[in-house]
Parts: C-alpha cells; sequence; structure tokens
C-alpha cells in the first residue's frame, strides 16, 4: 500500500475540498461550455446564450478576429462567431476563457502568475501542434494543454502560504514535480483537476486525457491526447527547469516513442512553438514575459550535454587509470607474497628421506602462520617444534618468521625444551601485539635412548601411535607464548621406542573431511591406526592430501611433523 505524505499544516487534504472552495470561472462561460454538450440546443439558442452575456460576447468576438484564432476574414456579429466556430469550437474557447478568469492575478500574494501562464502557453501550443500531427481537433489539444496543470495553480489558491514553493517545482522535471506536489499539499494537480472537472462539468474524454496525462501508457486504449499532453510537459520543461540537457534528451526520447519523430524534428517543432506562444498570449489577453530565445535554451542544453559526457569521459579514464594502478598495485602485492612464502618455506627444514623426523606445511592462503622445525645439537640430539601464531595474514606471517628464528637461534643455546620455551615467551611478551600469541608443542629427542623431552604450550594434544594401535595424547601444560610473562614450563618425559610421535596445528583436526563436518581429533586418531603400518611420510602426505582434497577452501593452515623412534623412512 503506497503511504500518501500528509500536507503542511494549513493545507487542506483532498478530500477536505468542498466544490465551494474551488474558484468558480465567469458563470456565463460556464454556461455556455455546458450548452454546447446539449444536442437540443440550436445555433442560433447558442447565439442568444453567448449574447446575453456582454463580456462574454465581446471577449469571443475580440478572439476569433485575433491572428492565432482567426478564421480568415472579420465577424462583426455573435452569431457568425458561432457559426464560424462551430460548436467544439466554441466549447473550448469558452473552456480557456473559464479557465483563464478563473483566478485572478492578485489572488495568491507572491505567485508569480506571469510564469504559469507562460508554461501553460507553452504546453497548450505544444498539444496543439502534436494534435494537427496526429489528426485530432487542434484547437481541442489547445485546450487540454492549457488545462492540464491547472490543478496546481488551483492548489496554491486553496494554499497561499505555499507560494514560496512555486519556483522550486517549476525548476523540475514533470515527474519530480510531480511528487513534491504530493510533498507541499498532499495531492497532485490532476488529482485535484479531476474534482475540478466534475463540477464543471467537464467532457468525459477531456477529463479522462487530463486525469492520464502523466501516465499516458496506462491510459485506456492508449489515450492519444494523453501522451499528447505528456510530450507536451516535457517540451515545456525544455525552457523551465534547471538542467535543461536532460529535459531535451528526455524530450527526445518521449518524442521518438510516441511520435516517431527524429531529433531534427522535435527541434523543429520547439522552434514553432516558442514562435506561436506570443500570439497565444495576445489572443487569450494573457501577459507574459520575454520567451527565452531557442537557440539560447539549446545552446544551454547541449553546454550541459557536453559537460555531462566530459565529465562521464573524465571518471571514465578515472576509472580505467584506477583499475590499472590496482592491477599493478595488485601485481606487486602477488608478487611480494610469492616471495614472502618462498622466504617462509625457506625457513622450514628440507626434507630427508632416512631421517627420524617429516613435515608438511600448506597454508589456507599465501602466506601461513604454522610453521615447523627440527635441527641437531652439537650432542647428536634433534631439537623439534611445531607452532601456530594466532590469526591469519601478514600479521601472522612476521610473527610466525620471528618465533621460528628465535626457536633456532636459541635451541642451539638451551638444549632443554622447558628453558627454550621460558626464552622464547619472554621474547615474544615483550614485543607482542595486543591479542596475538603462539601456541607451540616443542621437544628434544634423544635417538640413542629414544626418548623425548615434550613441552606444550597451549597447543593442541601431542600423539603417540604405539606399535599395538593405542593412541596417547599429551595435551598442553601451560599458555600459549607471548600471553604470560615469567612464566615457566615443565617438560614430559616420553620413551619413544619404535612408536610413532605425531604433532599438528588445528587446521588438521578443524579441516572438513565431507560437507559440514570436521575431522576432529577422534578421527585423526582413527586415521593413524589405519595407517600404522606406513611408513610416517606416506602417512603425511595421505592425511595432508585428503584434508587438501576434500575442502574446497582450507579453513585454516595444515601443519604437521612426525617422529619415528626407528629412523622412520619412506
Amino acid at each position: 500500500m503506497t503511504e500518501t505524505k500528509a500536507a503542511p499544516a494549513g493545507t487542506p487534504a483532498l478530500q477536505a475540498i468542498k466544490p465551494a472552495d474551488l474558484p468558480a470561472p465567469p458563470e456565463a462561460a460556464i454556461q455556455v461550455m455546458r450548452a454546447c454538450s446539449r444536442d437540443d440546443l440550436s445555433s442560433a439558442g447558442l447565439s442568444r446564450l453567448v449574447g446575453s452575456d456582454p463580456v462574454l460576447a465581446t471577449e469571443i468576438l475580440r478572439v476569433v478576429n485575433t491572428p492565432y484564432f482567426g478564421l480568415g476574414q472579420e465577424i462583426k456579429s455573435v452569431a457568425r462567431a458561432v457559426t464560424a466556430l462551430g460548436v467544439k469550437a466554441l466549447r473550448n474557447l469558452a473552456l480557456c476563457l473559464a479557465v483563464r478568469d478563473a483566478v485572478s492575478d492578485d489572488a495568491i500574494p507572491g505567485f508569480d502568475m506571469v510564469a504559469f501562464w507562460e508554461d501553460a502557453l507553452l504546453r497548450a501550443v505544444a498539444a496543439r501542434e502534436l494534435g494537427r500531427r496526429a489528426g485530432l481537433d487542434d484547437e481541442e489539444c489547445f485546450t487540454a494543454g492549457l488545462l492540464q496543470d491547472f490543478g496546481l495553480l488551483v492548489q496554491f489558491y486553496l494554499s497561499p502560504r505555499q507560494a514560496s514553493q512555486w519556483p522550486r517545482l517549476r525548476a523540475q522535471p514533470p515527474d519530480c514535480r510531480l511528487m513534491m506536489e504530493q510533498e507541499c499539499f498532499g495531492a497532485t494537480h490532476d488529482q485535484v483537476l479531476a474534482l475540478l472537472g466534475r463540477v464543471w462539468g467537464l467532457p468525459e474524454a477531456l477529463a479522462q486525457a487530463l486525469g492520464a496525462h502523466h501516465a499516458p501508457e496506462g491510459a485506456e486504449s492508449e489515450d492519444v491526447l494523453a501522451r499528447i499532453l505528456y510530450a507536451g510537459d516535457w517540451l515545456t520543461a525544455v525552457f523551465c527547469v534547471g538542467d535543461k540537457g536532460a529535459a531535451l534528451n528526455r524530450c527526445r526520447e518521449i518524442f521518438a516513442e510516441s511520435f516517431a519523430m527524429p531529433p531534427e524534428e522535435v527541434t523543429r517543432c520547439l522552434a514553432l512553438v516558442t514562435e506561436q506562444v506570443g500570439a497565444a498570449a495576445q489572443a487569450l489577453g494573457l501577459r507574459v514575459s520575454r520567451q527565452l530565445d531557442l537557440e539560447q535554451v539549446l545552446n544551454e542544453a547541449n553546454l550541459r550535454l557536453a559537460r555531462a559526457n566530459r565529465d562521464y569521459q573524465e571518471l571514465t579514464w578515472l576509472l580505467e587509470k584506477t583499475l590499472k594502478e590496482r592491477d599493478e598495485l595488485a601485481a606487486e602485492l602477488n608478487q611480494e607474497l610469492a616471495l614472502a612464502r618462498e622466504l617462509q618455506q625457506r625457513l622450514l627444514p628440507a626434507p630427508r628421506g632416512d631421517y627420524p623426523l617429516c613435515g608438511m606445511n600448506v597454508p589456507a592462503k599465501r602466506l601461513s602462520g604454522d610453521f615447523y622445525d627440527f635441527f641437531e645439537l652439537d650432542d647428536g640430539r634433534i631439537c623439534f617444534s611445531l607452532g601456530d601464531v594466532s590469526g591469519k595474514g601478514i600479521n601472522a606471517a612476521l610473527l610466525m618468521a620471528k618465533t621460528s628464528s628465535l626457536f633456532r637461534c636459541l635451541g642451539k643455546e638451551t638444549a632443554d625444551p622447558a628453558r627454550l620455551l621460558g626464552r622464547l615467551n619472554e621474547e615474544i611478551s615483550e614485543t607482542s601485539i595486543r591479542g596475538m600469541f603462539v601456541t607451540m608443542v616443542a621437544g628434544v629427542y634423544d635417538p640413542v635412548e629414544r626418548r623425548v623431552s615434550l613441552v606444550n604450550a597451549g597447543h593442541v594434544p601431542a600423539l603417540l601411535l604405539r606399535d599395538e594401535g593405542q593412541v596417547e595424547t599429551f595435551p598442553a601444560q601451560a599458555p600459549p607464548l607471548g600471553v604470560v610473562p615469567g612464566m615457566s614450563y615443565q617438560p614430559v618425559e616420553i620413551h619413544l621406542g619404535d612408536d610413532l610421535l605425531c604433532l599438528y596445528s588445528d587446521g588438521v583436526t578443524e579441516g572438513y573431511i565431507q560437507a559440514g563436518k570436521a575431522l576432529g581429533l577422534s578421527g585423526l586418531k582413527r586415521m593413524l591406526r589405519g595407517l600404522r603400518e606406513e611408513p610416517p611420510a606416506r602417512i603425511l602426505r595421505f592425511i595432508i592430501s585428503y584434508l587438501v582434497d576434500s575442502s574446497p577452501q582450507l579453513r585454516d593452515d595444515l601443519t604437521m611433523v612426525f617422529l619415528k623412534g626407528d629412523n622412520g623412512g619412506g
């Protein structure tokens, strides 16, 4: 349901307008107009009716003898005028005079009546010219054009305090003006005109066209007169709206759609209309100001169109330039990310087929927040770790690089994993960004005794796969690195023997194996049990490949490290 805005205070709603509130035209003109619709009244009867009012009779004689409404010879009697005009033309002339005299020039203080009639005459002359081209009665089209916005004048007559809104309304295109009327008055001129038509007794066909002239495509039988009035409204807009270029473009579109009129013909029609407005104003006794020169109007319109086209071209050029710069920056960024990823890969230990440890890292994006490392100490033991930085992106990658480098550097000085993680915690706590931390599981492996000293700082549980298929878990016993300064860590001692120690990041257990279902810790344990007869490197490749193939987009980085007590292989 369309919401109707309330009219401003002091403005009568459409439903509250009474017939007595409406402007009253001269009674004689209305009587003649109504008499013309009767079949039983002869030409002589109409002559007597017109002659009964000396003012009306004089005005009709004056009008029919003007060049604009002239009949080719001077007419001196009312009877001759009525005969020469015919019933239909007399009715239209009487209606034009009724409209002209319904609201006096001083009835609305502060309202520019000259400008209103100037626009009304433009519409009337345009409708007359288009009607002639369409084969309609040109005088009836003129009358309709003169009357089509009369409802707006009536609204100002009923709400004189709104007179200051007239210049703003006049400068708007027809469709926008109609919406602004609704805001100013709570009604539109076509609605008021429909009410006025019932009071004045307008002919049904005329009233129908006037009511549909803002939406002629919805009129019954595609009312030609309604389309003419709509086109005339836009032709008038070319002379009075602010953006004459846009109005001219729209005018050309309407004339092409409704009358198959090419642009050059529209220009000729504009010229013809401007030439005839002065004569029409003189015929009806209306005062108009100096009309804008058509060449001046077209120059202004074309200048606006040229500026709009120039602005469009500049915007297009700017957009193309911006897109090119974006692509160049994206290419540079991709290159930088590729180099950063290559650097991250170089931070990882090189694979060795006969080594007891093997690992793999697959980033979810270009850069990874996970890392792993292992290296030999001077006494033959092996220091290893797997870490996961909170967050993703550049910040996580930078903290990952820092932590990985610190681990390798400090690990060669401190063989005790508990002391090593303590020093790492202090270093990261000093420079950590708020909300960022590192979970890590690290240890030292003695290949002679096949024992592991393991520390878990806030990381997911390490898993120990026994030969018989049992899986032991070693959960975190302390918070992540970079959270609590001064933290002490306690190692867990594990006799590895020939068993398999599995370290992994949470991206492994949270990775999808089917729609909406994650692998989970229990799923990882089942996979390890099912693959326990395979070499560690093959188990590693199978699990990572399975997770990658099961999800089109990884949720998180995948990182795993296996330590086999019998030197692994595979």
